[in-house]
């Protein structure tokens, strides 16, 4: 083969390639698909249904999950792609999420503070295996709580002025005909999802950050242990256990690392147990602090010179290092351990910290101002001979 066939054969070679990564990489989005911030079907939220490719002007299409995990972030499509119509109607979802023609708006109903916002996000890739789509991104809050919830509400794109009002203006809509819409049409999406906490149970290992409840074995020793060995809570439990929120965090706390890490040039590491729940034992439950660095680590503190804190509500620290004592093999994990009924916040440290003591006997009332000796003599008291 001479050189200008066998470049002929490359470039044909290539477009072939070309064409095929382009079939495998740009998929349309899927309408029944709830998607996380990386384009993937997100875990967070459990049976998810939409109606919103059959959503016509001026019906309602309802979109739902049971259950959604707290905190989570989910995307919605509105459409498998940005040049799409809206449901079966004849409008654009370019010109749906446009706010040039839609006002956006939520209504929440029920349990409103479980949805924390309701936003568009259009002409946007999540990943390069999706095309560009518009999506209606949810953030669900936090919750505490060990029960599920309903949550609902309406979203609405409504019209500002009639179609044909659009006709001589510069900018117009991406929707061609006539009557289109009328000022006032609208789209309404009805959501109802049902919130909760991913449920554990014995001798279950959930990642730290993750919200979770403990639904707990009755009249059993009941096990939990978080993240690779990061810690570990044994309990005996009862004949009717209850279940507790057992959300633990090892994120830094800026705060405390300003006012007293940073001062001494100590090294911290964090365990909030968030919502300081209280443990279903019959005997105070143990609680296990793992070792948070790696062996292989450029620096490994000596576990038994290391200072333990509680941090409570107020944001004060206590000493609580004499309450742990540190074993590699007494409890479920390496680690400092000790007996507890409640789960709190707490901070080990490789250097001793500066930390106030705190006095409960302060108050927030002013000092009295001392009194001002008088400069009139006293009068003389008369004597009456009694």
């Amino acid at each position: 083969m001479n050189a200008k066939k066998l470049l002929s054969a490359v470039l044909a070679g290539a477009t072939v390639i070309s064409i095929a990564s382009v079939s495998v990489f740009a998929g349309n989005v899927a309408m029944g698909t709830a998607y996380n911030g990386d384009g993937e079907a997100s875990e967070d939220i459990v049976g998810f249904t939409s109606s919103i490719s059959g959503l016509a002007l001026n019906s309602q299409a309802n979109i739902g999950a049971d259950p959604v995990y707290p905190g989570s972030t989910v995307y919605i499509p509105l459409a498998t792609e940005m040049n799409e119509k809206f449901g079966s109607s004849a409008v654009f979802v370019e010109d749906v999420v446009n706010e040039d023609y839609f006002k956006f708006d939520v209504d929440k109903d029920v349990n409103a503070k479980l949805v924390k916002s309701v936003t568009i996000v259009d002409d946007k890739k999540l990943s390069d295996n999706l095309s560009r789509s518009a999506y209606l991104k949810i953030e669900f809050a936090d919750t505490t709580s060990t029960d599920e919830s309903k949550t609902t509400g309406d979203i609405t794109f409504k019209a500002k002025a009639d179609f044909d009002s659009y006709a001589k203006k510069n900018d117009q809509p991406v929707t061609t005909g006539s009557n289109v819409w009328q000022k006032d049409d609208r789209f309404t999406i009805h959501y109802n999802f049902w919130v909760s906490n991913r449920e554990v149970g014995n001798d279950d290992n959930p990642d730290t950050g993750d919200g979770i409840v403990m639904n707990p074995d009755d009249n059993d020793t009941n096990v939990l242990v978080w993240g690779d060995d990061r810690a570990a809570l044994e309990f005996e439990s009862d004949d009717d256990a209850s279940k507790f929120y057992a959300k633990m965090s090892t994120k830094s706390i800026a705060d405390i690392y300003t006012e007293y890490g940073d001062p001494v040039d100590a090294d911290l590491w964090f365990y909030d147990f968030v919502g300081s729940s209280t443990i279903p034992s019959t005997s105070r439950a143990w609680l296990t602090l793992g070792i948070p660095w790696d062996d292989n680590d450029d620096y490994t503190p000596d576990p038994t010179s290391c200072y333990i804190y509680e941090l409570d509500a107020d944001g004060n620290l206590t000493d609580v290092t004499s309450s742990f004592s540190y074993s590699e093999d007494e409890r479920e994990i390496p680690g400092w351990s000790r007996q507890t009924r409640t789960l709190g916040t707490y901070i080990v440290s490789d250097t001793e910290l500066d930390i106030a003591p705190v006095d409960d006997t302060t108050t927030d009332e002013p000092a009295p101002e001392p009194e001002t000796p008088s400069t009139t003599p006293e009068k003389p008291i008369p004597n009456t001979g009694r």
